[in-house]
C-alpha cells in the first residue's frame, strides 16, 4: 500500500524540483517566456483578480465540481488545442496571458504549518538554464547564493498567485453554497454543417442568482462577488464568437496547405 502524501502535480507541470542555491548557482531564467506547455490546453485556470482583464479575450466559465470547480479561461473550441499559442510557444500578441501561465515553470507550495512555503520549478520547461547557455537569462542568485532581483520578482508574483487562489476559493465556496453553478455545453458550428459540442464546464444560473435573498445579494455586492458574476456573464456573451472567428482564421492556412499537399 502506497502511503505517500505527495500531492499531485499541478496542471502543465511534469516535475517539481526544489530551487536550491547550492545546486542552481549560475543558473538563470530565460528572458523570453514560452508557453509551449499549454499548447494543447483548451482551458487555463484563472484567479478572480484576473476576471476583468481575461474577459476581454476569453469566455470565463467554471470547471466541474469533481475537479475542484475552479474558474477557467476557455482558450479553444475543441479539445487538444490552444488557439492562443503558436508553434514557437508564443502567446497571441495583445491578449491577456493568465497568471497561472506567467508563473510557470515556478511553483510555491505552502508548508503544513501555514507559515512558510517551499519553492520549486519544472526543469522540463527549459526556462531555468545555465547562464552561459543564454545571454538573455536573468541570474537567479548572486555569487554568494542570495536571491537576485529576478528571483525576488518571481517569488513576489508567486505569493500574489497564492493570495489570489485563496480569494478565489472563497468565491467558489460562495457559489457552491448557494448552488448557483449548473452544467452547460456549447454547440458550435465550426464550419458549414460541422458541429462540435464543448462540455465539461459550468456557468452561473442567473435565474437562481436573481432569486437570492436581498441580504445575500447586498453582501455579494460588498465583497465584489456580484461584479465577478457580471464579468463572467459578459465574457460568455461576447467571446464565444471571437473564439470561433479565431478558430476559423487559423483553420484557413491549414486547409490551404492540405489542398496543395
Amino acid at each position: 500500500m502506497n502511503t505517500s502524501s505527495t500531492p499531485p502535480l499541478p496542471m502543465f507541470y511534469r516535475e517539481l524540483q526544489p530551487l536550491d542555491p547550492a545546486r542552481h548557482l549560475g543558473f538563470g531564467v530565460r528572458g523570453t517566456p514560452n508557453f509551449r506547455a499549454a499548447c494543447n490546453a483548451n482551458a487555463v485556470p484563472l484567479g478572480i483578480s484576473e476576471f476583468a482583464l481575461a474577459a476581454r479575450s476569453y469566455p470565463i466559465v467554471f470547471g466541474p465540481a469533481e475537479s475542484a470547480g475552479i474558474p477557467i479561461a476557455v482558450t479553444a473550441l475543441v479539445e487538444g488545442r490552444n488557439l492562443f499559442v503558436d508553434a514557437e510557444g508564443q502567446w497571441l500578441p495583445e491578449t491577456y496571458v493568465p497568471g497561472y501561465l506567467r508563473r510557470y515553470p515556478f511553483w510555491m507550495r505552502v508548508d503544513g504549518d501555514g507559515r512558510s512555503a517551499s519553492f520549486f520549478f519544472d526543469p522540463h520547461a527549459g526556462q531555468v538554464v545555465p547562464l552561459e547557455s543564454d545571454a538573455t537569462a536573468r541570474p537567479l542568485f548572486d555569487f554568494q547564493g542570495q536571491p537576485n532581483t529576478a528571483l525576488g520578482e518571481i517569488v513576489g508574483f508567486c505569493r500574489q498567485c497564492l493570495q489570489d487562489e485563496q480569494m478565489t476559493r472563497h468565491f467558489m465556496a460562495a457559489l457552491e453554497r448557494e448552488r448557483l453553478l449548473v452544467p452547460r455545453q456549447a454547440r458550435i458550428e465550426l464550419a458549414p454543417g460541422q458541429y462540435y459540442e464543448l462540455g465539461g464546464f459550468r456557468v452561473v444560473d442567473m435565474d437562481a442568482y436573481h432569486r437570492l435573498p436581498d441580504a445575500t445579494l447586498a453582501d455579494w455586492v460588498r465583497q465584489g462577488y456580484a461584479a465577478l458574476v457580471a464579468v463572467h456573464q459578459w465574457s460568455m456573451a461576447n467571446n464565444w464568437q471571437q473564439l470561433l472567428a479565431l478558430h476559423q482564421r487559423q483553420a484557413l492556412p491549414a486547409a490551404a496547405q492540405a489542398e496543395t499537399a
